[in-house]
């Protein structure tokens, strides 16, 4: 189910005006596939999607935009024959002699075949601007090869060949340092100059993720008083990171728990869609976080404090004041001199399955998986009585 996004539909539609190419980029589950197509679709403006993936599989760009505009088996004209009839000299009688000639066709080069193929599509022709969408960069990102032929294509663009199809990428993806990527390589400081870059495709807010869970609700008739639509809309929001693809596989957990129920909604369910979820999609991020946890039932269990206080820091950055404060505000009855909460993260960044990593140059951390953060808000609980923390333990 899609919910609006106003802003980023907005800065879209304005991009496709201009005679740059633009950049979207987030993190993967956010929605921006569901995000640009809806925007295109709105704007009317006719787009063809290429996969990066496919790209790299054969690697080359230019082949997969070739064959995403260029049907299979597509008959292309190489040469041709030429007959001739031959006339001799009027003392002979005409006869059937014939000349045949065989001629080479000159070949447009396949790329810019295909574009003015796809430019003179649809009733406007190239009138109409076209965009080509360049999906899931981050499989081509770390390919030099790749990253420089679409440099290439991006300053081809501006040819005058080229220029007559009236076409722009689209280039969506992961990276956030495409720009930067541009502009640190060898006379590719042009190349960044040609992208707009829009805002991130960060998660849902709570807003949203209240239309979603009202939309799905409504069409599976299951009510929900007020205060109970605002438990499950917060608690879906803050495990999910407001993640859309995450959103929808937790509501639809719920949803089976609600059947289960005869279809009625009680707080209990709660927690039998936080296990279904888990295990559906987090049990490799629960072994790797378990593997953190204190291996023994410890006092303090300072380690366990400060792995669910990262999950309770704002943002997804944070240093050692930051998580400081929060297990002073979380835990403050086990406050102590020295808690050691600088060699933990320290701990916590490094082995063979790190749960953070350290920005060496400003000291700072930052989760290495986003489903990290939502499978510790998950599995850990804070026990008020006692000031520890515990780990849920789950049947599957």
């Amino acid at each position: 189910m899609y919910v609006p996004r106003p802003r980023l539909e907005k800065d879209l539609a304005r991009s496709f005006s201009r005679h740059t190419h633009t950049l979207l980029f987030g993190e993967s589950g956010n929605g921006k596939t569901w995000l640009f197509k809806r925007a295109l679709t709105e704007s009317n403006f006719p787009y063809i999607a290429v996969n990066c993936a496919n790209a790299s599989r054969l690697k080359s760009l230019t082949a997969e935009i070739c064959g995403c505009i260029i049907e299979p088996g597509t008959a292309i004209k190489m040469k041709f024959n030429e007959e001739k009839m031959a006339e001799l000299s009027a003392y002979i009688a005409k006869g059937g002699l014939k000349h045949t000639g065989m001629y080479d066709v000159t070949q447009e080069e396949p790329l810019l075949r295909a574009f003015k193929l796809f430019a003179d599509s649809g009733a406007s022709g190239r009138a109409q601007k076209k965009i080509i969408v360049l999906d899931n960069l981050e499989s081509i990102f770390n390919n030099n090869e790749l990253m420089s032929e679409l440099a290439d294509l991006i300053i081809l663009l501006d040819d005058s060949r080229y220029a007559e199809c009236n076409i722009n990428f689209l280039i969506v993806g992961v990276p956030n340092g495409v720009l930067q990527y541009f502009r640190e390589t060898k006379n590719s400081e042009s190349v960044a100059n040609r992208i707009s870059e829009i805002r991130k495709v960060d998660g849902l807010d709570s807003g949203q993720v209240q239309q979603i869970l009202r939309k799905g609700f409504a069409q599976l008739e299951i009510s929900m008083t007020g205060p109970e639509f605002v438990e499950v809309s917060n608690h879906i929001w803050s495990i999910t990171l407001g993640i859309a693809q995450r959103v929808h596989e937790y509501c639809e957990a719920l949803a089976h728990a609600i059947e289960d129920n005869q279809w009625r909604y009680s707080s209990e369910l709660l927690d039998i869609a936080d296990e279904d979820w888990l295990v559906t999609g987090l049990r490799q991020c629960y072994s790797v976080i378990e593997g953190h946890l204190n291996s023994r039932d410890t006092t303090v269990a300072r380690r366990n404090q400060v792995i669910y206080c990262i999950a309770q820091a704002s943002g997804h950055q944070f240093d050692l004041n930051d998580i400081d404060r929060v297990v002073r505000a979380e835990f403050p009855t086990t406050v102590a001199n020295n808690m050691g909460i600088g060699n933990i993260l320290s701990e916590l960044a490094s082995g063979g399955s790190p749960l953070i990593s350290k920005n060496d140059r400003s000291g700072s951390y930052s989760i290495r998986d986003p489903r990290y953060l939502m499978c510790i808000k998950v599995m850990l609980r804070k026990d008020s009585t006692s000031s520890k923390v515990t780990k849920r333990k789950f049947t599957r």
